[in-house]
C-alpha cells in the first residue's frame, strides 16, 4: 500500500506493519531494549510526532507518548513513575521524544551502528531506509501517517482532509481560542507565554507557602523544576471506528507548567469522590471489573433483573464547563471534608490550585498559541478526575444519593463508568434527566444501559435466571490484537501469558474461554508467530497455575476450567493486596523529585530547601 504513488482514500495498514516501523509509544523503561539497540533500532520512531509535518518552535514544548499515553496518564491517579537508572538510555528517549519528522533523515544518518552485530547492523540500515522512503513518499502526495484513538493499525490519508477536520473541531467546539500565530513578530509569544505562567505558578504557591497555607513539603511537591518545564502541545488523531473517521484532540502535557500541582491534588480529590460515591477504581480494567462484580454478586447484591449501566465520557472531558465544574467540586468538598481540610489544605487552597491548573491551559497546535477554555487537556490526570466530578456530582446529587441508598456497584476504569440498577429501565432514564438536567453535559456522555453491556474490552451479562455471565469482547470496528491494553508489548511471551491470565479471569465458562483461547491463537498466528511458540507458550501458562500436561493436547473440562479459573482469581486477590500494601507503604514516604542539571548555586539552594522539608516533617 505504501508503495502507491497516489493516494485517494485513507488507508488502514495491517497491525503487522507496526512492528517494522514504529510502536504505539516508547518508553525507555519498559522497552526491553538495550542502549546499544535503542540507537539503531527503527521501532523506537514516534510514529504520531514524525510521519506528519506538524510545525512547532523547537524547544518550547516537549512530545512524549501519544494516545493512549496521555489519555491514560491520566487516570489516571499514580503519583510516581518508576525512574530508569540508564543516563544513556534516557538521553536516548529524550532525544526521540523531541525529533520532529522534518529532522528524521539527519538523525538516521548519524545513528551510532558499531555496537551492534551485522545481522542486526544490516536489519536496522532496512528498517531505517523503509522508513525515510514511507516519508519520501508521504511527503510528494501531502499525506500524513497516524496511529488511531483504539486499535494498532496505521492510518494513512490526505493530509489537507485531515487538517480539515481538525478545523471544524475546534470551531464546533469551542474548546480552544487563538491567541496568536507564531509566525512574523510572534514568534516568540509561546516562550512569553510559558514564562508568564511560570511567574504565575511561582509567585502563587511562594505566597501561599509565605501566609503558611501550604507548608514546606506541600511547595516542595507542587513547585515547577524549570528546566524541564514545557508548553503543552495539541495535535489531533482518527477515531478509526467511527465514521467517517473523526478526529479525537490529543494534548501532551507530560512536562508541563501545572504538572506538579496536579500530580499532587488528584489523588487527594479521587479519595474524596470514591468516598462520597462509593466508587471503586479498576486499576487493572476487565480484570478488577471482572472480580469485582463476582465479588458483589457473591455478596448476594446481584437481584434477578438487575441491570447493567455503563457510560462513556470520552467527548466530555474536553468540553465541561468551568464555572459550573468548579461549582460542583466545591460542594463536594464542603459536603465530605467534615474539619474542611485534607493532608494540610484546605478547601479554599485546593480550590484555588485547581482553578490555577484551569486557567493556564495554554498549548502549542499548528504554529499557533491557543488556550483551552473548556474541559482539560487530555494528559493532565485532574481531567478525568473532574469529568466524573461534574457527571456524578453536579447539577443534582440525587442520582449519587439514590446509587448509594439502594447499595448498587459503581467502579470506573478511565473515561468509562459502570453500575448496576435494581429497577426499571425507565426509572433510571428519569433519575438521569433529573440529576444530567443541563443540556451541554447530557448530549456529551454515552450511555447504555440493559442485562447486558461493553465495558471496554468485557462483555459482561445478568440473566433473568440470575446467571452472571461474561467474556473478552472485541469492538468489530477496532483492528488490534488480543491485547491486555492498547499498546503492542515487545517480549511476545509475556504478552500471551497476558491474554490467556485476562482470558481466565473474564470467560465464565469453559466453552467461552475455548472461544477465546482459539482467538488468540490465531491472532498471534497472523502477527507473525509460530505455532511452536504459541504452544510452548500455552503450554508454561497452564503449568504455572498447577494443570497436569494432560490439558496441553486437548481441551479443557469443566473442573479443570474451574480449578485453573480460582487459582487465577486467588493471584489477582493477592496481587491486588500486595499493591494495597505498596500503596500503604507510600503514603509514608516523600517521593522527592531530583533535577538533574544544577549549577552550584542551584544544588546549594536545592539542599537547603531539602533540609528544611525534613525538618518540618520529623519536628
Amino acid at each position: 500500500m505504501v508503495e502507491q504513488s497516489t493516494f485517494n482514500h485513507p488507508i488502514m495498514m495491517p497491525p503487522t506493519m507496526t512492528r517494522d516501523i514504529t510502536p504505539h509509544y516508547f518508553d525507555s523503561n519498559n522497552s526491553g531494549m538495550s542502549p546499544a539497540s535503542m540507537k539503531t533500532h527503527s521501532c523506537t520512531v514516534q510514529s504520531r510526532t514524525l510521519l506528519d509535518d506538524n510545525t512547532h518552535e523547537n524547544g518550547e514544548f516537549n512530545v512524549n507518548n501519544t494516545k493512549a499515553m496521555n489519555d491514560k496518564q491520566e487516570d489516571d491517579d499514580d503519583e510516581y513513575q518508576d525512574i530508569d537508572d540508564d543516563d544513556d538510555v534516557n538521553d536516548k528517549a529524550q532525544e526521540l521524544k523531541d525529533l520532529d519528522w522534518d529532522d528524521l533523515p539527519n538523525f538516521i544518518r548519524h545513528l551510532d551502528y558499531n555496537q551492534l552485530k551485522a545481522d542486526d547492523c544490516h536489519k536496522a540500515n532496512s528498517e531505517n531506509r523503509t522508513i525515510l522512503s514511507i516519508r519520501r513518499k508521504m511527503v510528494a502526495n501531502n499525506m500524513i501517517l497516524r496511529l488511531p484513538y483504539k486499535g494498532t493499525p496505521f492510518y494513512i490519508g490526505s493530509k489537507n482532509d485531515f487538517q480539515e477536520k481538525e478545523v471544524a473541531y475546534i470551531t464546533q467546539t469551542s474548546t480552544w481560542v487563538l491567541l496568536h500565530k507564531l509566525d512574523g513578530g510572534h514568534q516568540n509569544v509561546s516562550q512569553l507565554c510559558l514564562t508568564k505562567i511560570l511567574e504565575e505558578i511561582e509567585t502563587k504557591l511562594s505566597h501561599l507557602l509565605d501566609s503558611k497555607y501550604i507548608n514546606e513539603v506541600h511547595h516542595f511537591k507542587t513547585n515547577i523544576n524549570r528546566s524541564s518545564v514545557r508548553m503543552h502541545y495539541l495535535y489531533f488523531v482518527p477515531e478509526t471506528h467511527k465514521e467517517e473517521i473523526p478526529v479525537r484532540p490529543i494534548t501532551v502535557c507530560n512536562d508541563g507548567p501545572t504538572m506538579n500541582i496536579v500530580r499532587y491534588i488528584t489523588p487527594l480529590l479521587w479519595s474524596i469522590f470514591d468516598q462520597a460515591t462509593n466508587c471503586r477504581r479498576f486499576q487493572n480494567g476487565s480484570i478488577d471489573v471482572i472480580h469485582g462484580i463476582e465479588k458483589y454478586a457473591q455478596m448476594g447484591h446481584l437481584k434477578p433483573g438487575t441491570l447493567f449501566v455503563t457510560f462513556n465520557m470520552d467527548d466530555l472531558t474536553t468540553s465541561f464547563l468551568h464555572d459550573q465544574t468548579m461549582s460542583t467540586l466545591q460542594r463536594l468538598l464542603i459536603e465530605q471534608l467534615q474539619d474542611k481540610t485534607i493532608d494540610g489544605l484546605t478547601i479554599d487552597i485546593i480550590l484555588q490550585l485547581v482553578h490555577l491548573v484551569l486557567k493556564n491551559q495554554f498549548c502549542v497546535y499548528n504554529n499557533g498559541l491557543y488556550q483551552q477554555i473548556h474541559g482539560g487537556a487530555s494528559g493532565l490526570p485532574l481531567t478525568m478526575l473532574l469529568t466524573y466530578v461534574n457527571l456524578f456530582y453536579g447539577q443534582d446529587s440525587e442520582l449519587m444519593k439514590t446509587i448509594k441508598e439502594k447499595d448498587e456497584f459503581f467502579g470506573r476504569y478511565r473515561e468509562q463508568a459502570i453500575l448496576t440498577w435494581h429497577g426499571s429501565k425507565d426509572e433510571f432514564c428519569t433519575l438521569i434527566k433529573k440529576s444530567i438536567h443541563v443540556e451541554h453535559t447530557r448530549h456529551l456522555v454515552t450511555m447504555s444501559i440493559g442485562s447486558t453491556v461493553h465495558f471496554h474490552d468485557v462483555k459482561i451479562s445478568h440473566s433473568k435466571n440470575d446467571v452472571l455471565e461474561s467474556k473478552v469482547y472485541y469492538d468489530p470496528n477496532i483492528d488490534t490484537l488480543p491485547n491486555v491494553s492498547d499498546e503492542p508489548m515487545e517480549n511476545k511471551s509475556k504478552q500471551l501469558h497476558a491474554v490467556l491470565y485476562r482470558a481466565v479471569r473474564c470467560c465464565s465458562s469453559v466453552m467461552k474461554f475455548h472461544h477465546e483461547r482459539r482467538h488468540i491463537q490465531f491472532s498471534f498466528l497472523t502477527s507473525g508467530s509460530t505455532s511452536e511458540f504459541i504452544q510452548s507458550g500455552i503450554e508454561h501458562f497452564f503449568l504455572e497455575f498447577g494443570l497436569s500436561k494432560r490439558s496441553f493436547s486437548c481441551l479443557l473440562n469443566e473442573d479443570e476450567y474451574r480449578h485453573l479459573r480460582q487459582r487465577i482469581i486467588q493471584d489477582t486477590e493477592l496481587q491486588m493486596k500486595l499493591k494495597k500494601q505498596r500503596e500503604k507503604q507510600n503514603q509514608h514516604t516523600l517521593f522527592i523529585p531530583c533535577p538533574k542539571f544544577l549549577d552550584h548555586k542551584q544544588l546549594a539552594d536545592y539542599k537547603k530547601r531539602h533540609h528544611r522539608m525534613v525538618e518540618e516533617i520529623l519536628w
